[in-house]
């Protein structure tokens, strides 16, 4: 029983996992109370013993009680973290976090007492930073957890969570502040500077060369963690390159190695791009080379070839230097001996004035607006003008900006030939009335293919004397259109060709005045397309309007080589487009033939070919066929001259036939299989005709679809099948639409129709 009075309060027992400071228990005294690591203070952490009137003496507050809490923030140098309620077992569905956080530039190190979780199912997560997007150093389950845990950073993340079901004994973690080094000093660079002092972990330092130096390596290096600091790249170098484009308004180029002295057989070239409406001013800080032997030159413009305004070599600094350009190459060349300390000088851009305003420009435009040096304009004349000079003015370089040519004019040309689509054609000296005694041709060529049709939108020409005469074609000996007087003719003339020829004669002293447009329009038709040998032409119609096809086919036997199909289109002609196929015998290297019948034939001799040559054929017909081969003229050199036929894919099948010499009858034969090789050499210098052979297997090969369109409806292979043909949607079926299977007199199997056309 507590001893209690009206002067002494009952004695206080020291809290679980915390202890009690201060064993007085009289009235006015103060206890005080604090947890083990790991466990924090729930209640008040400082009780006082009161009097009570007429009673016993008692304390302010209820005695305060240590608990694990379930996450906080740590900022001590060291703690101990606690699975809540440890020692006992952690309860279920707990969702914990603790944020380490130390003074930067220090590391953490986690020390690993005791640790049970549910396996599986209980986790502890480690995160090397603030939050759980950091680096994770790991996720803890049933008893397996390493020693020590070392952060890289001055913060830890620690997340625990448990499930609905089955606790464990938890987990109790010490912690402590350990120093992470820092990265080493980096060295900075000849000619260069170094940005920023912090060199602990994730600090950047940066580096710049001075001018005239280019930076080689990385212009920004990063402290890396890890237990032993070091940055992500080594330090840059700064060098004076051989050479490189500058770009800016300002700048400073140096003879590599500068300040030392330049290597030997150097050939270095810098360009200076400025904008267009700069040049460049050089001014010489040092300069010393050997002297006739090694060399600086500034060339005035972006070529080797541009104009040199300066050379310099020996130990005098040279004057500085106004390019004219916008572009600016600086070359030097050093020998093999006699190395100096080079040159280093500065640049800076200086605007540049333009050339003359061509503005303004009668009876035509100007092109461009930029006047600057190497800045082009060009000229144009309206329509009915011809511009008298150069269409394309450039701006030269110099002190003094110039245009390269003199400023066109546009005047009225009496005749000329125009090859424009459409135009017009004014009265010389127009707008003002034409001379006496003027006599004018103007040819209007357009594409052929187009006609031309004329208006006379102005027509104050006084006949008799003074007369348009207008001819269909490019003579006076074609079909005239007609002579033409004051008013406006009822009909306006139109040709039937490309060409018209206008001619304007005038011989009163009245003077007048015309104005003639015209405009090229289509014409109708193609020419037929050319026959070529051994071929057949699929057409729809005689008349061949833009857009109609033609389809060749070549000949059983015969190779085609180009275009299958000829359009009629409008070019510079209103022509068949492309050249036409040919259609010739092969020499081909173990062609595959698919198809169900066909031909194979020799080349003719004289060919231009090797004097000793071969060819082969592969045939391969449906499985379950066999394949016949009917010779129907062999005539070769017995002695040169070998067809072997084999019973297979390749050489190596059985040997069905050899061939040489000549056979005046037709020769069949039928192979095993679906398979056969045939391989046949010769020499060319012989004169003998060859051979042609069919081949053959009882059933129609389906054929292939037209182009644009599609085969369909096809019943089988077999004699009587039959099939469909039709077009896409927007195209028209030229040939037969169907076509049956049948077997010829010779008893060879092939379609009565061939494969149509799509229009």
């Amino acid at each position: 029983v507590p001893r209690t009075s009206a002067t002494q309060c009952s004695s206080v027992p020291e809290p679980r996992n915390g202890r009690r400071m201060g064993n007085n228990f009289a009235v006015g005294a103060v206890v005080r109370f604090e947890c083990s690591p790991g466990y924090v203070l729930e209640g008040s952490s400082a009780i006082e013993c009161l009097t009570v009137p007429n009673a016993l003496a008692q304390w302010n507050s209820s005695i305060p009680s240590c608990i694990v809490p379930c996450g906080g923030n740590l900022t001590h140098r060291t703690g101990t973290i606690l699975s809540p309620g440890y020692p006992e077992p952690y309860l279920n569905s707990l969702n914990c976090v603790w944020k380490i956080t130390v003074p930067e530039g220090s590391g953490i190190q986690i020390q690993v007492i005791s640790f049970v979780t549910e396996q599986n199912w209980d986790s502890l997560e480690v995160f090397d930073g603030g939050d759980n997007t950091d680096t994770l150093l790991g996720s803890f389950s049933g008893t397996t957890v390493p020693a020590l845990l070392n952060s890289t950073s001055n913060q830890l993340y620690l997340h625990f969570f448990s499930d609905i079901s089955v606790s464990a004994a938890g987990f109790r973690l010490e912690y402590k502040t350990v120093s992470l080094t820092n990265c080493p000093e980096p060295v900075v660079p000849m000619n260069g500077i170094k940005i920023g002092e912090r060199l602990q972990m994730n600090n950047v330092v940066s580096f710049h060369c001075e001018p005239g130096y280019t930076l080689q390596g990385n212009s920004h290096i990063t402290c890396m963690p890890g237990t032993v600091r070091r940055w992500n790249y080594p330090p840059p170098l700064c060098i004076a390159q051989c050479g490189g484009i500058r770009e800016e308004m300002e700048g400073m180029i140096l003879s590599p190695g500068f300040p030392g002295n330049y290597p030997s057989n150097s050939d270095c070239t810098w360009r200076i791009y400025l904008p267009v409406s700069y040049g460049a001013h050089i001014q010489f800080l040092n300069f010393s080379t050997e002297a006739n032997h090694d060399f600086l030159e500034i060339r005035n413009g972006p070529l080797d070839t541009s104009a040199v305004i300066g050379r310099f070599s020996g130990q005098d600094i040279p004057s500085s230097l106004l390019t004219t350009s916008h572009e600016t190459t600086v070359y030097f060349h050093s020998d093999h001996s006699q190395n100096k300390p080079g040159f280093r000088f500065e640049y800076q851009a200086y605007e540049l004035q333009e050339c003359p305003d061509p503005e303004p420009f009668r009876y035509g435009v100007v092109v461009g607006a930029g006047f600057n040096v190497g800045q082009s304009i060009s000229f144009e004349c309206l329509p009915g003008y011809l511009l008298m000079g150069h269409s394309i003015l450039t701006c030269e370089h110099g002190t003094t900006r110039n245009w390269d040519h003199p400023f066109p004019r546009c005047e009225v040309p009496c005749g000329g030939n125009i090859t424009l689509h459409n135009g017009t054609i004014f009265s010389p000296g127009y707008p003002e009335e034409y001379p006496n005694s003027a006599d004018c041709t103007w040819l209007i060529s357009v594409a052929p293919g187009f006609g031309i049709k004329l208006n006379f939108t102005l027509l104050q020409v006084h006949g008799p004397h003074d007369f348009i005469t207008v001819w269909d074609g490019p003579q006076e000996t074609t079909r005239k259109l007609g002579v033409f007087t004051d008013g406006e003719p009822n009909d306006p003339p139109s040709s039937t060709s490309n060409q018209v020829l206008i001619r304007f004669r005038s011989n009163t002293e009245k003077g007048g005045l015309f104005r003639i447009t015209y405009q090229a329009y289509r014409l109708q038709y193609c020419l037929p397309p050319p026959i070529i040998p051994n071929a057949e032409i699929l057409m729809a119609s005689k008349e061949f309007k833009i857009g109609d096809i033609v389809r060749y086919r070549c000949l059983p036997g015969y190779q085609l080589s180009g275009n299958s199909i000829l359009t009629c289109r409008l070019g510079t002609h209103l022509e068949f487009q492309g050249p036409p196929p040919s259609c010739d015998v092969t020499c081909p290297m173990n062609e595959v033939l698919t198809a169900s019948t066909g031909v194979i034939m020799s080349q003719s001799p004289g060919t231009g070919f090797p004097h000793f040559e071969s060819c082969s054929w592969v045939v391969k017909v449906e499985s379950g066929y066999n394949i016949t081969f009917t010779i129907e003229h062999f005539q070769t050199s017995r002695q040169f001259d070998e067809l072997e036929i084999f019973d297979g894919p390749s050489r190596q099948s059985p040997l069905l036939i050899t061939l040489s010499g000549n056979y005046s009858s037709p020769l069949s034969i039928t192979s095993s299989n679906n398979k056969v090789y045939l391989h046949w050499s010769f020499d060319h210098t012989t004169s003998h005709k060859g051979f042609r052979i069919r081949y053959s297997a009882p059933y129609c090969s389906p054929p292939n679809n037209p182009v644009n369109g599609t085969v369909h409806s096809l019943t089988g292979s077999k004699l009587g099948s039959t099939l469909r043909f039709s077009c896409d949607q927007g195209f028209r079926l030229i040939g037969q639409t169907s076509a049956t299977c049948t077997r010829t007199a010779q008893g060879i199997h092939q379609w009565n129709a061939p494969v149509p056309l799509c229009q």
